[in-house]
């Protein structure tokens, strides 16, 4: 039975959806950073053509319907922040002060939305399927089984966390 909430039939057209996606972000960081100030004309050409590029690419079209609803809810998040800020007395420069951790945790999301992806399209060494059986032994003359294995993975992130953590003290002291 449908009713009003059925989207399922979107489904369809994610592949137009992740096209206008990618033209409109990679346009609007284009106009941001003024890169074809001259032309507006090769900005929407290269998005476009990005765009034709993206959905030609299965990996590269699930990575996107992947990680766009943590961005969305990321959006979300940052405006309710923005808010609650400006609701205790922060000015907006006050708040665009910050949007250097913004950026940080945009990418931080990015990426780990994107490995996790890929590890789950990737079958690495040790992998078990549903029953506990191995799918393959462990091989690593592959780069991707070396990479996307869960303790290379695990020492990446404690890393990752140890030289944010020294930059951020570091930061602080002087």
């Amino acid at each position: 039975m449908a009713n009003f909430f059925d989207v399922s039939g979107l489904e369809q057209f994610s592949k137009i959806f992740v096209f206008l996606i990618v033209v409109l972000a990679l346009y609007s960081v284009f106009a941001y950073n003024k890169a074809f100030a001259n032309s507006k004309w090769i900005a929407w050409i290269i998005a476009i053509a990005v765009g034709i590029f993206v959905i030609l690419s299965d990996l590269a079209t699930g990575i996107i319907r992947y990680v766009t609803p943590w961005f969305a809810v990321l959006f979300i998040f940052v405006i309710f922040i923005a808010i609650a800020a400006q609701i205790f007395g922060a000015k907006v420069s006050d708040i665009s002060e910050y949007k250097w951790i913004l950026f940080t945790v945009i990418a931080i999301v990015f990426v780990v939305g994107t490995l996790s992806y890929i590890r789950g399209q990737v079958t690495a060494p040790g992998d078990t399927d549903d029953n506990g059986n191995v799918i393959k032994e462990a091989d690593y003359s592959s780069m991707s089984n070396f990479i996307f294995h869960p303790k290379f993975m695990g020492i990446i992130f404690i890393l990752l966390v140890a030289i944010f953590t020294v930059a951020l003290l570091a930061g602080k002291s002087s």
